[in-house]
Order: structure tokens, then sequence, then C-alpha cells
């Protein structure tokens, strides 16, 4: 089970890969991060074709195309291959058509000679200065399929004859011979491999523009040095340590101090550590983990008549019964039944941490405003507490964002209420 909506995948994950031309590479992308592998092997998979791309940058470092360029390549391949563009294979036909119209033979031949270098461009600049090697053989057959597909077209030699004014209609015929010996499933694959090729491409850029680092994988240890949430400015770079039996990390701090966006990042780490990719980190050694559950904004549900306290059991309940299946369970729940009074939040929140503490293999993020669980709570080793660091100078909190061991008991919500004129505003006139 992987419920990771609160990271917004679709619109804020996204942004951080996209470099992609074309829409179809663009919604290959979003498949492939949606898509979460079910095995610690497909996800070493996916690194080391990324890796791949990383080892050849300094050829496909500046890949690109004019997007204009490949749309109507692909509606010309697309149109000959369906039979809406008819390619005459008969030289003799060919030189007599051509001889009879001008606009036919300019048209065509236009459309030829920029589907030639446009293909020459993408195989003589990256193709076949590529070491294939440094990809992992999977993808290796990817390569071939381009590889393949294009050689079919003598690309340096017709690369050449335009070049010199030279594309005659026997060099036409010839390419429309070539073309039109590409079945269905050869075009196909053709297009979905170089789809493919943007994607991994971009994904690569991604990790080298925003500086990630890739994950390792180890059971029983949680650990994320400088990590932030790259989508801020200017993050603050906190570091954590779980060690084995340390499977409840209960995170405490005032209003406004940033552990809804501590969360966020810790969760953005280990979702991004099991699509394959870098991490928001300077290192990152975690489980690997067969349920993610990310819990920051949980929202009544008013199609099946939840109230917001009753979509937080149900959430819990999934959790709980992944987690009683297999014991690889990474969940955050962020400010635990604050949809429910403060007592039975309480009693609540104290019953489900030290339950949760009987999965020694997965690892639950908790954060509460229920300052009186430090009272209340028994001493557990499984259980580590953090704080977001704040202080209060001259009445005015002071924002560190840092992430320290303990409890904070700081309060400022009548101090931001009082701040803002709020007491004022309440009086009598």
């Amino acid at each position: 089970m992987v419920r990771v909506d609160d990271l917004r995948v679709t619109t804020d994950v996204l942004s951080l890969f996209n470099f992609t031309y074309n829409a179809e590479a663009e919604r290959a992308l979003l498949a492939f991060l949606q898509n979460v592998p079910s095995s610690m092997d497909a996800v070493l998979e996916r690194q080391a074709v990324i890796k791949g791309f990383l080892a050849n940058w300094s050829v496909v470092a500046n890949f690109s195309y004019q997007k204009i360029q490949y749309l109507e390549v692909h509606s010309f391949l697309s149109s000959v291959h369906d039979g809406r563009i008819l390619l005459e294979t008969n030289q003799l036909k060919a030189s007599l058509k051509l001889f009879l119209s001008e606009e036919v033979r300019y048209a065509l031949r236009a459309k030829c000679v920029q589907t030639l270098l446009f293909l020459h461009r993408i195989w003589q600049h990256y193709l076949v200065r590529l070491t294939p090697t440094e990809f992992p053989a999977s993808f290796q057959k990817q390569l071939l399929v381009l590889v393949r597909f294009m050689e079919r077209f003598s690309l340096e030699d017709n690369a050449a004859a335009i070049q010199e004014d030279n594309f005659t209609a026997a060099r036409m015929v010839q390419f429309a011979r070539a073309l039109r010996a590409v079945n269905f499933a050869e075009m196909k694959a053709f297009w979905e491999a170089f789809y493919d090729f943007e994607m991994y491409w971009s994904l690569a850029k991604g990790i080298l523009t925003h500086e990630l680092a890739f994950p390792s994988f180890q059971k029983g240890t949680f650990q994320l040095q400088e990590f932030y949430h790259p989508l801020l400015k200017n993050p603050v770079k906190n570091t954590l340590e779980l060690r084995a039996r340390e499977n409840v990390f209960l995170l405490t701090g005032p209003n406004m101090s940033g552990k809804s966006t501590l969360l966020k990042a810790v969760g953005l780490c280990v979702y991004l550590a099991h699509v394959g990719l870098g991490v928001p980190a300077a290192a990152c050694t975690l489980p690997f983990f067969k349920t993610i559950v990310v819990t920051i904004n949980l929202s009544d549900n008013l199609q099946d008549g939840y109230s917001h306290f009753m979509a937080e059991i149900q959430n819990l309940k999934a959790v709980l019964l992944a987690t009683r299946e297999a014991d690889q369970t990474f969940a955050i729940f962020d400010e635990l039944f604050r949809g429910t009074n403060v007592d039975d939040a309480l009693a609540i929140t104290q019953a489900t941490i030290s339950g949760l503490q009987a999965f020694p293999q997965s690892f639950f993020f908790i954060s509460t405003h229920l300052l009186q669980l430090k009272q209340q709570r028994q001493t557990q080793d499984a259980v580590k507490e953090y704080y977001i660091d704040c202080t209060l100078e001259a009445s005015v909190p002071m924002f560190s964002y840092k992430l320290k061991l303990g409890w904070s008991e700081l309060k400022i919500g009548k101090v931001l209420f009082e701040k803002e004129g709020l007491n004022d505003l309440l009086k009598a006139q």
C-alpha cells in the first residue's frame, strides 16, 4: 500500500524532475513517479538506469530538440504508417509523380528531410556516443531498439546528401521503402523507447540540478543526514537517526515551527528512495518498506459520511492492517487525532504509540500538540522524542526550524493571539 497524495506527486514532485520536451515523455515521467516498485531489486534497477545516464552525462548533458520538429516528425511517421500519407516505393513512378507536381515534390521532400535530420541528430549526438555497458541489461535492450530502428535509414549517407543538396528522388524512394518496412509493433516500440530515454534523462537532470543523493537500503536503520524540502528557497537542513527498535518518532513544537514541513521532507525522502531516485539529503539509509503512508492534510470524507476524526481512525486502521500482514511499514501521522477532544485524543494517542512499538521493522512518525503526553507517557526505548526549536524574544516567536532531541513545551498560541491584536478587537465597543 502506498498513499502519498499529501506529497503532491503530480505537481510538486513532478516539477523537480520534469525537463522533458514533449507531452508523451512527460506522461511517461509521471507514470514512473506514480508507480512505486514492490521489490528492492526493481528499485535498484531504476537507480542503475539513472546512474547509467549520469555516467554518460558528458554525452547527454545537452540533450535537446525542437518540440515543433518532434511533433512534425511524429505526425509524418504516424501518417505514413497508418496510410494517410502514401509514399511511392517504385522509383520510376515516384520520379514521374515528383516531376509532374512541384508542390508535391517540395512538400514530400521537406518532410523526408526533416525526419531524417531529426533522427540523425539523435543518433549522431547521443546514441552512438553512449557507453551502453554503463546501463543495466534491461535498458541496453531499450537502447538497441532505438539503434536498430535508426539503422534502417542510412542516416549518415542521407544527412550528407541533404547537406550537399543532393537528396534525390532515388534517395526518397529508398527512404520510403525502409519506412514502409517498419511494422506497427516496431514503430510503437521505437517511440516508447524514445520516451523512456527522455524520461530517464530528465530524471538524471533533476537529480543533478537539485543535488540529490542516492539512498542505500539497510534493515533496521533509518538515517537522514542534512535532509530538507527541496521546494523551499532557503531550507534549513536537519539530521535524524533511528536505530533498531527505535521505531516511533514523536515530534513536538509550537504552531508555525515547521513540523508539517519537516514531516513532508522526511516523507519525500522515503518516497523518492522507493521510486528509485535520489533524495534531498547529504546521505540516506533506510529499510525497504512495503507500505508507505504520508498523512499530512487528512480531510473529511463527505461521500462516505466520515468526519475528520473517523477519517483518522480509518487511516490508522488501514496502516495497522497492512503492517500486521508485513512488518515493513513507513507511516506519517501529522497531529494525530486532532479531530477529537483532548481527553479522548490523549488516551488513544498513548494506546497508539504503545501499540506501534510491537512492529520493530516498521517506522512511524507522529507529531502532536498534546503536551500532556509528556507527563502521562511512560519512558519507552522504542520511542524517540524530537522537537523543533523555537524561542520567544520580547514576546516574539523566533523560529529556527532546527530539529533537536527532546520535548517542546513552548506555547505560542496566546502570544500570537495577543500579538495580532485580537484581544482588543474582541473587547466591547
